[in-house]
């Protein structure tokens, strides 16, 4: 089996460490986000081309306020501390979601990473911000009408978030067993692998594991 070019990650588990380590909700989050930069780094060096995490669905609104401000600060706390690393590393940021709903401040934050990493093509992470896959699908059927093209098969996934794109392996921490509408267009032959390590507990260990794993499985893609 060929080494995998694309994976995506639900990072689960960021407030349930908080709460472990007895600390505040957001500071699982910022957790999160150093381990996030260590699994860039490490997917980087094993040959993986794209990485796509979860970091704010469409359903996560519903969180208590303070919670879900604190999320959208931590998207300038990341462009603050995280931006640089990410340049010197030469990853290029993208972002997928209803990025125009969100506060102007996290959006321009947003535009400044896309714009200083926009040269870098070795290496690419994908932020999916304010994302459902309900919505993709939804917005995706939209795009098709405006121009006036076919609905089929092959233009919904063309016009999805992260297009025609085969995603290897689907990963989740924090130890559920779902896919909470992550990327559901694009994941239909995705390898799936749960792992009941909280997200700021993940390491480079544990992703050497799942590609071990993935190396012995044989996608047949319904032959």
């Amino acid at each position: 089996m060929q080494d995998p070019k694309t994976i995506a990650i639900i990072m689960d588990g960021n407030r349930r460490w908080a709460r472990k380590s007895n600390l505040p909700v957001i500071h699982g989050h910022r957790k999160g986000i150093e381990t996030l930069i260590k699994i860039v780094k490490a997917s980087k060096r094993k040959g993986i081309k794209k990485l796509v995490v979860f970091a704010f669905s469409t359903e996560n609104w519903s969180r208590q306020l303070f919670e879900v401000n604190g999320l959208m600060n931590l998207i300038s706390f990341g462009t603050d501390t995280n931006l640089k690393e990410l340049i010197e590393n030469e990853v290029k940021l993208t972002f997928i979601g209803d990025i125009d709903s969100l506060p102007s401040n996290s959006k321009k934050d947003i535009a400044k990473c896309i714009e200083e990493t926009k040269k870098f093509t070795s290496f690419n992470l994908v932020i999916g911000l304010n994302y459902g896959g309900h919505w993709d699908i939804v917005n995706s059927v939209k795009k098709i009408q405006y121009l006036k093209e076919n609905i089929s098969q092959k233009n919904l996934l063309r016009f999805s978030e992260l297009g025609d794109e085969d995603v290897e392996i689907f990963i989740r921490t924090g130890g559920e067993i779902r896919i909470s509408n992550f990327l559901l267009l694009n994941i239909a032959y995705s390898e799936l692998f749960f792992v009941d390590k909280l997200w700021p507990d993940f390491c480079e260990s544990d992703l050497d594991n799942i590609l071990n794993e993935y190396k012995k499985r044989i996608r047949r893609f319904g032959k």
